[in-house]
């Protein structure tokens, strides 16, 4: 990819901001979590270190999604209601 010295400083003043805009959102309504891995992923392409916070998040959310598929037991179904 070029990496010219314009466009990587665009990259990361792009990912920080989201990133700097989501954590509010952590706590003020909006999808905080979700800007803030947004911004990761654009720091990502600039910066080791993000890439390897983006594939530990990945990894961790692939893990429980496969988790919740497996377990029958995490849905209610219509009978247990009452």
């Amino acid at each position: 990819m070029n990496k010219t010295p314009i466009r990587r400083a665009t990259r990361i003043a792009a990912g920080s901001g989201l990133i700097l805009i989501g954590i509010p959102m952590l706590v003020l309504p909006g999808p905080g979590l979700l800007t803030i891995f947004a911004g990761l992923t654009v720091v990502a392409t600039e910066f080791v270190w993000a890439e390897k916070v983006v594939e530990r998040v990945k990894e961790k959310t692939a893990r429980l999604r496969g988790e919740d598929e497996r377990s029958p037991d995490s849905t209610v179904s219509e009978d247990q209601t009452g």
